[in-house]
């Protein structure tokens, strides 16, 4: 992807699911020009939880901070649950191996680090906990377009003009991210 004068845009709504409402009434081309096919959604949840799926800088990304809910505590908690429950009987050997595992599998979620990159460090900043985006990093065109179709939606247009450098880190960052891939059909 050429990062020579790209925009990396957003436009950001009120609630999580506003950003892919107003996508699904908002037309595919302005004036000509194509949009649709360079976007990303993001959630911003409860707790920090960011979901970005879509297609940014030229790769499909499917990431969930919850990626990470089943991992050593969630064992180590049917492990413990189990244990407990042996004390009751089998009745209480499945509620403890199932409350243990959900018990440290919530531990695990709280405590796993969120997805960190210049990309979702950014995405962070710009789109506040409980809300969502369309995002974008494109030519200035291509990002007028989006904010002209996605315009009386709701949304609050987040805009930056990146220099090259810039542009290539959230480029890198995003081709770096285990969840991406390029994009269906390329």
């Amino acid at each position: 992807m050429e990062t020579n004068g790209l925009d990396f845009a957003l436009i950001v709504f009120e609630h999580t699911e506003g950003a892919e409402q107003a996508y699904s009434r908002a037309p595919r081309s302005v004036a000509g020009v194509a949009w649709a096919d360079q976007i990303a959604f993001v959630e911003h949840h409860r707790r920090n939880r960011i979901i970005v799926r879509g297609t940014f800088a030229g790769h499909y990304v499917d990431a969930d901070d919850e990626q990470e809910f089943i991992g050593k505590k969630a064992a180590e908690g049917v492990v413990a649950g189990g244990a407990v429950g042996l004390l009751f009987g089998p009745a209480g050997l499945a509620v403890g191996l199932v409350g243990g595992g959900l018990a440290g599998g919530v531990a695990q979620e709280r405590h796993s680090p969120h997805l960190r990159s210049a990309f979702f460090d950014e995405v962070r900043r710009e789109v506040p906990e409980g809300s969502s985006a369309v995002i974008m990093m494109a030519a200035p065109d291509h990002v007028d377009a989006m904010a002209s179709a996605l315009e009386g939606r709701g949304g609050r247009l987040v805009r930056h003009h990146l220099s090259a450098d810039e542009a290539k880190a959230l480029a890198e960052a995003v081709a770096g991210d285990p969840t991406a891939a390029p994009p269906p059909g390329a």
